[in-house]
């Protein structure tokens, strides 16, 4: 029974370094939860006003090689109104307001948009050969297609 006392007795609780790394891993992985959680809500927090970007699809590109025109018709399926900013053929851009541009920059919500660029004089297409078309809309909203040109 003595020897009983005195083992118990003499059964010491972790080691006093031991006990500094385990508080010391307590407190990283608190702040590391701390952390994650505060930059969630910052991100949440300062989205873009009024929502996402929009969305938009091209229905039809004809780039006719022979008129040096390039015909669009664009759609907005997203859920809020679009403004056109700018146009890219192949690199080249157009501003909406162009004088080769006919188009009303406004696409809202389930409509779609015809624009015309017309390049006669300054940049020549190639039948067959394909051209890439990009829409930049005013909030960021961008889409891009490759399409042939047609003689």
């Amino acid at each position: 029974m003595k020897k009983m006392k005195r083992l118990l007795r003499a059964k010491r609780a972790f080691s006093p370094v031991i006990a500094a790394l385990i508080l010391m891993l307590l407190a990283v992985a608190a702040g590391v939860v701390v952390y994650s959680y505060v930059m969630g809500w910052i991100g949440g927090a300062t989205g873009a006003p009024g929502g996402s970007q929009g969305q938009m699809q091209f229905d039809s590109i004809k780039i006719d090689a022979s008129a040096s025109t390039v015909t669009m018709y664009v759609r907005n399926t997203g859920s809020k109104d679009l403004t056109i900013d700018y146009i890219y053929i192949e690199g080249t851009g157009y501003i909406e307001t162009h004088a080769n541009v006919t188009c009303t920059p406004s696409l809202t919500v389930n409509t779609v948009q015809s624009i015309l660029v017309d390049t006669t004089g300054t940049v020549s297409y190639t039948a067959d050969y394909s051209y890439e078309v990009r829409i930049i809309c005013t909030d960021g909203t961008t889409i891009s297609q490759s399409q042939e040109a047609v003689a």
